[in-house]
């Protein structure tokens, strides 16, 4: 028993050594933001505001704050602690016009809002436009100048008529994005009447952030966007950093600010409209004012440390997120700045004042910790190029990719194409696939005799065979998620989907069920599972186009629709430009859904490169077993939609029972032979079983070994006792 708990006493102080070395644990982390939470909730006035004072009261920017960092930590949007704090934040933002409390109360108003447009875009709209009427040669002071209310009807007389429903997508409208149907009347700060610089870059960087998300709403941040990108690179030091203002030395949080700074104006609207995500990306990745600051910002963080200020960690959090940086030159910046963190909470939860005072820090700290994304929706839409970005998904069984439809392995090669595994009745396992000839005709007339199924390359016995001519045909079910952002209006894209969609009801098998999945700016199921192609039809033909691009939040939703679904099943889903709205998905989180599911997700891509996210959509086929279908012209979608219909009917499925007899959460290579192919092709699946995972027989040897020496270390104080006293 003494060797078991000093072996195990070693084991557990080789991993805290390990943690303590990587960064605070995950239950740390929520513990520390459990008890801020509770700290700032304590804190909160009968009213519904917070209350803090810095050479000004700003109740509204302290509420605003403090409300953001209840939301981003997971207190839902009608807990009357945020419902209070919306009612206050609405009533004290309308005559504000101090700088910090502006850019709070439209961070805020844009995050309690359930969706990407809501009932807050209105005032949205008009605290952006007052704070870009406040910059002064790229730069902010505290105050801005209030407008009355007949000089803002004045400029958007139609807002009262139109609302949230004119708002455009930003991402992916080639005349302007976001807001452009308001451009020919927004107001422009007047810059050869301010062409004198006056602020400083802490009140600049927060404008910056709250006229970019003003812009997410409708407001035109053209002008001050570009201003601010102006500024930044005029003022910018030998080192790479910026001061507090132009003249100062460069310091840790104002060099943070300048570089977030250069990537949000990469990506206005302007930018927006010739360049996709990546070309963007690329773009400022190869800027020398860009590169010199993430060096010099990287440099800082390693200067983290018990003196580092609460702002600054903020300051680092906020670009870092936002950029999609997870390490800066090799160090880990958020282990670091959380560990620092976890060491200054205090015992109620709440941070020291520091310069700023408790509750500000307190904001700021559970923000780091969150790893909140201010700048919203910039990492969607600004996508730095990384080494990473075309691997598997995080979590993902490794996938090998179908081979293209139009490649052959030989002249007389026909290839097998797995396209799904289904393991929900273990042990029994089903599997669908496609036999093709070299040129792509699929072989309808195979037997049962013609195929030899492995598992770990041994032999299994087919079950069940079905083919596309067996009488009984086995159920296909499809999903359909149809792109209507409103730059389906050009070319009359809209027009193409919906007759590609009568033609692939058409050439469907017998007895398919179909359902609809739509996405602007929010995702609707227009129509659920249905084997009567006018139940769909209808819907879709009444498509109009509006809003922007939710794809993720769609196809999610499109694989939890069909995850019960039985038989043969698909996701077909259609965009045409880059997904700069969704709120809950991204493209590894659609990954592994698909892969745990077994669904294939068949990916269309409608437009020039320049407008669609083809490597994210390419990866997303791939990584699920489906295919990505490049579109350039509208006119192109009935063709792509029958060829995935007919695939579909020309399916293959068998079912075979595992060798494996419990649930054990291994991943199996399961390889489908198709005989009279002279080169005996196979297609091949990675079958993944849940369940906890069973090591093979057998104990390692090198684990065997380490623990013989540990007994040995616990074992050798007692020993060299008893021969000390035997002496």
């Amino acid at each position: 028993m003494t060797v078991f708990l000093t072996v195990l006493f070693l084991l557990t102080g080789i991993s805290s050594l390990a943690l303590a070395v990587d960064g605070p644990r995950d239950d740390d982390i929520k513990r520390a933001i459990t008890e801020g939470v509770r700290f700032l909730r304590e804190q909160q006035e009968p009213d519904g505001n917070w209350t803090y004072s810095f050479n000004h009261n700003h109740t509204l920017g302290i509420t605003a704050l403090a409300g953001l960092a209840l939301l981003e930590n997971g207190v839902a949007r009608d807990d009357p602690a945020i419902r209070q704090a919306n009612k206050v934040v609405r009533a004290l933002a309308i005559r504000s016009n101090q700088t910090y409390d502006l850019t709070l109360a439209i961070l805020f108003l844009a995050r309690v809002q359930a969706g990407a447009r809501g009932p807050n875009d209105r005032l949205i709209r008009r605290l952006g436009w007052r704070l870009a009427r406040g910059e002064q040669g790229g730069m902010w002071t505290y105050t801005v100048p209030l407008e009355s209310d007949e000089d803002y009807e004045h400029q958007y007389p139609e807002e009262e008529e139109t609302g949230s429903q004119r708002r455009t997508d930003p991402g992916n409208q080639r005349e302007g994005g976001a807001g452009a149907s308001l451009r020919k009347k927004a107001a422009r700060p007047n810059r050869s009447r301010r062409a004198l610089k006056r602020g400083d870059n802490s009140n600049t960087q927060f404008a910056l952030l709250g006229i970019w998300a003003a812009g997410r709403h409708g407001f035109d941040s053209e002008a001050a966007l570009e201003a601010l990108d102006e500024h930044f690179r005029e003022t910018q030091g030998r080192d790479g950093g910026w001061g507090y203002k132009p003249s100062n030395r460069s310091s840790e949080a104002m060099s943070c600010a300048g570089l977030m700074a250069l990537a949000i104006a990469a990506a206005r609207p302007e930018e927006a409209a010739r360049l996709n995500a990546r070309a963007r990306g690329a773009k400022l990745a190869a800027d020398p004012a860009f590169t010199q600051a993430l060096q010099l910002v990287g440099e800082d963080a390693r200067t983290i440390g018990p003196r580092s200020d609460i702002y600054y960690l903020w300051s680092l959090e906020r670009v870092c997120v936002a950029l999609g940086l997870h390490e800066l030159d090799g160090l880990d910046w958020y282990a670091t700045g959380a560990r620092e963190l976890l060491r200054r909470q205090q015992a109620d939860g709440s941070w020291p004042r520091g310069r700023w005072g408790t509750l500000p820090n307190t904001c700021l700290a559970l923000l780091f910790l969150r790893k909140a994304n201010l700048a919203f929706e910039l990492d969607r839409v600004l996508k730095l190029p990384s080494k990473d970005r075309d691997q598997p998904a995080e979590g993902s069984p490794p996938a090998p990719e179908p081979q293209s439809e139009g490649t052959t392995q030989g002249a007389e090669d026909v290839r097998v194409i797995v396209r799904s595994a289904d393991e929900k009745r273990f042990p029994e396992i089903t599997l669908d696939f496609e036999v093709k000839r070299p040129d792509g005709s699929p072989v309808l007339d195979a037997k049962p005799e013609d195929f030899r199924v492995t598992e770990y390359d041994q032999p299994v016995e087919i079950l069940k065979f079905q083919g596309p001519q067996s009488k009984e045909v086995r159920p296909t079910t499809v999903v359909l998620v149809v792109d209507k952002s409103l730059s389906m209006e050009e070319e009359d894209r809209i027009g193409g989907l919906k007759a590609a969609v009568a033609t692939f009801l058409k050439v469907m098998p017998p007895r398919s069920r179909v359902a609809v999945v739509a996405f602007s700016s929010d995702v609707k199921i227009l129509c659920p599972f249905t084997d009567n192609p006018a139940q769909v039809l209808g819907p879709v033909n009444a498509l109009s186009p509006e809003g922007a691009t939710r794809y993720y939040d769609a196809v999610a939703e499109a694989l939890e629709l069909i995850a019960q679904e039985p038989g043969r099943r698909a996701v077909l889903a259609l965009t045409d430009g880059e997904d700069t709205f969704s709120q809950s998905a991204n493209l590894d989180s659609v990954i592994l859904a698909a892969r745990r599911e077994g669904v294939p997700v068949y990916t269309l891509g409608l437009g020039s490169e320049d407008e669609i996210e083809s490597d994210a959509l390419r990866r997303l086929a791939r990584e699920t077993r489906g295919q990505y279908f490049p579109a350039r012209q509208a006119d192109q979608l009935r063709q792509i939609y029958e060829e995935v219909a007919r695939g579909l009917g020309s399916s293959y499925s068998l079912v075979y029972r595992t060798n494996r007899r419990l649930p054990d959460g291994t991943l199996r290579p399961v390889r489908v032979y198709y005989l009279p192919s002279r080169s005996a092709s196979a297609g091949e699946a990675a079958v993944y079983v849940r369940g906890m995972v069973v090591p093979a027989p057998g104990w390692s040897r090198l684990f065997l070994l380490l623990l013989a020496i540990l007994a040995t270390l616990a074992a050798l104080p007692g020993w060299l006792a008893r021969r000390s006293r035997a002496a």
